[in-house]
């Protein structure tokens, strides 16, 4: 079993459409798939079960913060396959009153995470877009790998990319945490245009041979597919959306597989 954290502070790259289409897409590459939502705002938890974040009793605020409760209990079996513990907007507070001194605000995770089925292939995690708390905290401490993803038009793709990759670093010393980088997943891409040509430029200068071989290009199934809280390849399998994480996922594997 391997735990992947999809982490960026930046809002709007593709994280969370990451997340679902990749699980959806190693569940349907015979994988057993677990999602844990780390972000408040619950879109994962809203695609994936497809149900509002608010009507899910126990969520991951629950399972950081109560010691009682165990992952199974969290555990929602989704129409897609791919299990998921959940969250909502309150998950937050139940995590930020915890006590300073408290190790649930570092191990929490990865310690209910043990309790997980060694039938699970993969457990993603969507992180908050943030590089502190205890949130991003528990994430990076309980993962193995993390994935960076970068929106491929923007010329503010690679702004703050130092200081997440070392607020991760300084947490994995903290932690005592084996996560690394597993690579940047690029989304958003058009190379037709100037500004999409030069970002792609500039993000494999920077990353060098850790950026992944696949992209995710533009694509306006991947928009219905948001806006239907669908996976893309539930809503087209034929769409250049779903052929790109199928290719991803399938890159994912290999590269953990290949120990890069």
């Amino acid at each position: 079993m391997k735990i992947v954290a999809f982490a960026n502070y930046k809002g709007g790259v593709g994280k969370t459409t990451s997340v679902v289409n990749t699980s959806r897409a190693l569940q349907q590459n015979g994988h057993k798939v677990m999602v844990v939502d780390l972000d408040p705002q619950g879109n994962s938890t809203l695609t994936l079960s497809r149900r509002n974040p608010f009507e899910h009793e126990m969520t991951v605020g629950n399972l950081l913060s109560d010691k009682d409760v165990n992952l199974e209990s969290c555990v929602v079996n989704t129409p897609v396959g791919v299990d998921l513990v959940p969250t909502n907007l309150n998950s937050y507070p139940l995590v930020s009153l915890l006590p300073p001194n408290s190790a649930k605000r570092i191990y929490g995770l990865k310690n209910k995470l043990s309790e997980a089925d060694a039938s699970y292939d993969f457990i993603l995690i969507d992180c908050p877009p943030q590089i502190e708390g205890a949130l991003i905290t528990n994430a990076i401490a309980a993962s193995d790998y993390y994935i960076l993803p970068i929106e491929g038009e923007s010329v503010y793709a690679l702004q703050g990319v130092d200081h997440l990759v070392q607020a991760v670093d300084l947490i994995r010393e903290d932690t005592g945490s084996s996560i690394r980088l597993l690579g940047a997943l690029v989304t958003m891409v058009d190379t037709r245009t100037n500004a999409g040509r030069l970002v792609m430029e500039a993000i494999n200068k920077y990353f060098g041979d850790m950026v992944f071989d696949t992209v995710i290009r533009r694509n306006t199934t991947i928009n219905k597919a948001n806006l239907n809280n669908r996976c893309v390849c539930d809503l087209d399998p034929k769409s250049s959306g779903c052929l790109d994480y199928q290719a991803f996922s399938k890159e994912l594997v290999a590269r953990i597989g290949s120990g890069k």
